[in-house]
């Protein structure tokens, strides 16, 4: 029997009797040349495209196994590899280096705390714009106060079990602040909390992601609730009453809330809009902003005058508003601003009787007035395509999603021509109520 093995450039023949020992381990390169290759007869000729191969010899037994290439070169790497892999020195400082970064990972781990996690998650991100680092900072702040009100100090110690447990106590009247979220913000800030904890296993802060296994949370599909021209009228008519009873900053809004109001209702704008209006955005009386949730641009657009005579009734001498807008106080950040107004207007409804279509109570909120703008155009006759536009949506797609199935008065009127029409053709209807 007779080993081969290869010994810096040259190849050498032993015999049984001239092994050092049966323990000695071979491993070398060789050629398995095809029987048309003029080198055949050379098992250890590199520079042809022939299969290579490896023989390895090691406890006393040979076998050969497949290079899985026609490269000398990564035959020889391979062949490397393996030796290594066999060598005990080698062996063990793997072993140390490996035992080395699990040392380091769990050293990160028990570390770092939930604060210092989340400020340096908020950090490593490159924003494009303002309102993108304005959500992860919320994010970030609502992680902290969360784990701080929990008495959890440290990343790893946030289980699944916890997270889930925090989860259920979210809603839009939550006893905490940080979990007041309505229903489509929950879904939204659950995609953050999990961005946040695979960025804490991918930075070796955790070994495992607690997040993962939350379920999905489907996003509100309430029905699109506009005024009714009456209830628009109450609306108004509650600010003096509202504002009266109040105290604070709150007593002397009636001018801001009314002009607020018939913005939103007549521009059909998001609040947050309107309220980062700036004195130079009305020219005339025509409206030009950029929205801010979409950047899209509203040029010259036509408002009623009762509407630019409420704008044009908030002095810019207000001390508590920044003179170059119209609602802006001057000690807020544009991020408190929806939040701010929207709390104040979610007190007037002590002074409001709503009803929905279905005659249930109906509790208001500022972004109806953007719907009642969209449901009246539509009910007018305005093309829902028009009525898209003048919403700035990104397609119609998104406006007939929120508005196609409105309200009872769009469904009546589409029945009321439908019946007008076949009329015309002759065909006779007896009009009976709906059964309940």
């Amino acid at each position: 029997m007779f080993i081969l093995y290869e010994n810096c450039t040259k190849t050498y023949t032993l015999s049984m009797e001239n092994q050092v020992a049966s323990t000695t381990t071979v491993i070398t390169v060789y050629t398995r040349h095809t029987p048309e290759c003029p080198k055949r007869t050379d098992r250890y000729w590199k520079r042809c495209k022939c299969r290579k191969a490896l023989y390895i010899c090691e406890g006393g037994k040979d076998r050969r196994v497949s290079a899985k290439t026609r490269s000398w070169e990564q035959a020889e790497r391979l062949a490397q590899t393996e030796r290594e892999r066999r060598d005990p020195v080698k062996r063990k400082l793997q072993e140390i280096e490996k035992q080395e970064a699990q040392k380091i990972s769990l050293r990160k781990e028990k570390n770092i705390t939930v604060s210092e996690a989340a400020d340096r998650w908020y950090s490593s991100q490159k924003f494009k714009t303002n309102e993108t680092s304005a959500i992860y900072d919320r994010a970030a702040r609502r992680i902290q106060a969360w784990a701080e009100d929990q008495v959890i100090e440290y990343v790893r110690d946030v289980s699944v079990d916890s997270l889930d447990e925090w989860r259920g106590l979210w809603g839009k009247d939550a006893e905490k602040t940080y979990n007041r979220i309505g229903q489509t913000s929950q879904s939204h800030f659950q995609g953050y909390l999990k961005r946040f904890f695979r960025w804490c296993v991918r930075t070796g802060f955790l070994t495992s992601d607690p997040a993962m296994s939350l379920e999905a949370i489907p996003k509100n599909n309430e029905k699109t609730q506009p005024l009714s021209p009456e209830q628009f009228e109450e609306l108004l008519a509650a600010i003096d009453p509202f504002t009266a009873a109040a105290t604070g900053y709150v007593s002397e809004c009636a001018k801001e809330l009314r002009a607020l109001f018939l913005l939103q209702r007549w521009a059909g704008l998001r609040i947050l809009d309107c309220l980062m209006l700036p004195r130079t955005g009305l020219v005339g009386n025509r409206l030009n902003l950029k929205t801010k949730k979409t950047g899209a641009v509203i040029s010259n657009r036509l408002l009623p005058d009762q509407v630019v005579a409420a704008l044009h009734d908030l002095s810019p001498d207000r001390k508590l508003v920044r003179p170059e807008y119209f609602f802006w106080g001057v000690h807020r950040k544009w991020e408190g601003l929806s939040t701010q107004w929207g709390n104040i207007i979610k007190k007037m409804n002590a002074h409001l009787n709503f009803k929905d279509e279905d005659g249930k109570p109906m509790h208001f909120h500022s972004h109806q007035l953007r719907d009642t703008y969209a449901v009246q155009l539509l009910l007018a006759g305005l093309p829902l395509e028009d009525v898209s536009k003048l919403l700035t949506h990104e397609s119609v797609q998104v406006t007939e999603k929120h508005y196609a199935p409105w309200v009872k008065q769009r469904i009546q009127q589409l029945e009321d021509k439908a019946v007008a029409a076949m009329e015309k053709m002759g065909q006779q209807f007896t009009i009976e109520s709906p059964a309940d």
